[in-house]
Order: structure tokens, then sequence, then C-alpha cells
């Protein structure tokens, strides 16, 4: 993916760095990532996306099914990831798209995880069914493995107005890859409340600058990104031929600008 270059507002500074996205619409297989059953054995579920799980956003796909195999598609469902760290064994959650029913009997949701697994910790998940009339029951995922992606990061914005500084966490990705012609998008916006809790940015405007600087000229038929579900946007930015890009993306929040990034890709 592109190599990520971030260029932050004079107020912003960098720190550290629903169906919540519709990739049924992509065509894109999906992977299973691992399966497990729930502490009664009463139910299968298992985790899927359409590839490795990495940082920043991800899709997620939770199929239930019973002990004799019939899909579960009256439940509600819920993703809760963790990581625990090393050495330390503090733990901390990320931001998560919850998981919703859709015609193809899979729950689909998303989730933006905000470092990768390894020397740093590792990351489980505990996944909640409450079926109608009846307690819930949980699956454990002890081990996920976690890449790196470098299309998230985080960063500090103080408000000129309060001097109130907010930790935020952004992430993006293409659904079906960077291509000449239109290219679905999608970002994620959150901020970070506690180690626990990463509450949804719904609020945010975004643009999207798709330019050709070799050439002299941008893209056509972007549609800058809008709000899809809790705290993810989706859009189309438009490549029109081959060769280096550098798309400039623009966050506002109100009447300010909370962050500026650049990202250069080779089409």
């Amino acid at each position: 993916m592109a190599r990520t270059v971030l260029a932050l507002t004079a107020l912003a500074v960098l720190a550290a760095s629903g169906c919540a996205s519709d990739p049924k619409e992509t065509g894109i297989p999906k992977v299973s990532i691992a399966t497990a059953t729930t502490g009664t054995g009463s139910l299968k579920v298992e985790l899927l996306s359409d590839g490795p799980l990495e940082t920043g956003v991800v899709p997620l796909y939770v199929k239930v099914s019973t002990a004799d195999g019939q899909a579960v598609t009256d439940a509600g469902v819920s993703f809760e990831p963790m990581m625990a760290m090393t050495p330390s064994g503090m733990q901390h959650r990320t931001p998560v798209g919850q998981p919703v029913l859709q015609p193809d009997g899979l729950y689909h949701g998303y989730v933006s995880f905000v470092m990768a697994g390894g020397m740093m910790g590792s990351w489980s998940a505990v996944v909640g069914v409450t079926r109608p009339g009846q307690a819930r029951v949980d699956a454990s995922f002890p081990m996920l493995s976690v890449t790196e992606s470098d299309r998230e990061t985080a960063f500090d914005f103080v408000d000129p107005d309060t001097l109130v500084t907010t930790r935020y966490y952004w992430s993006y990705r293409y659904p079906s890859g960077m291509k000449v012609g239109l290219s679905p998008v999608q970002f994620t916006l959150h901020t970070k409340a506690s180690m626990m809790s990463w509450p949804s940015v719904d609020d945010a405007v975004i643009h999207v600058d798709p330019e050709m600087p070799s050439m002299g000229h941008g893209g056509s038929g972007t549609v800058d990104p809008v709000l899809a579900t809790s705290g993810l946007y989706q859009g189309t930015v438009g490549y029109t031929m081959h060769g280096p890009w550098v798309t400039t993306v623009t966050v506002r929040r109100g009447t300010n600008v909370i962050h500026t990034f650049a990202y250069d890709q080779e089409l």
C-alpha cells in the first residue's frame, strides 16, 4: 500500500502514529480468519474478512450457526477485540463497527486495529451472541494475527477556542485496490476517550483531492466520502491514467481543519 506522508495543520500535532462497509459489493472472496464454539458448545462462530487482519480499517464478517450447521440469523452479535501489552500486561481495545445481519446471512461490520500484534502484544477477541429469549453466549478467539499496513495514524488536535486537546485515530482503505478509473475508498475516524473507549466521529467533512504532479493535473469523478455508518465514511476517488499519484485528504469538524495528510501511489 502507499507510503503515507503526513502533513498536519498548525494546530494538529502528530502523536504516534450498521452494515459497516458493504464490502459484499466489491466481489472480493471472503477469507476465514478463525472459528470457535460458544462456551456451551451450542453455536459455532466463524470470523471472516477480505484478507488477513491488519492495522487500519478491515471488514469483519461473522458467521453464526448451530451445532448441526443451521445458519443463525436472529441474533444480536458483538465483536470485542482486546490487546494484551507485553511485558506490562496492560490491555486496550480498538475502534469497532459492530456486526449487523445482511441478506447473505452474515453479520457485517468493521474493525480498525490501532496497532499490529507481535513484540508489543497480542490481539484476542470475544464474540457475543444473543438470541431472542436466550442469555448471551460467548465464543473466544485467544489469538488473532494482525500485521502492519501503514494505513493508519493517531494525531492530536488542539481546539483553538477551548484549548482542549483531542486524540484522534484515523485509517483508510481501498476495498478493490487503487486503480485507474473510479476507486471506492473508505475512511474511519474515532477519538480516544480512554484505552477502553474509542467513540466514533460522525460529524466530519472529508475532502479528497487526487493529483498527478508529474503531469500537472488532477483526477475526475471523485466523490467526497460521506458517513455510511458509525465512524466509517465512504466515497470514490477518480484516477484518470497510469503513473504516480498523490492523494491529499482534508478532514474538518465544524470550522476547523483537524487533519490533512497525503499518500502517494504508482498506478
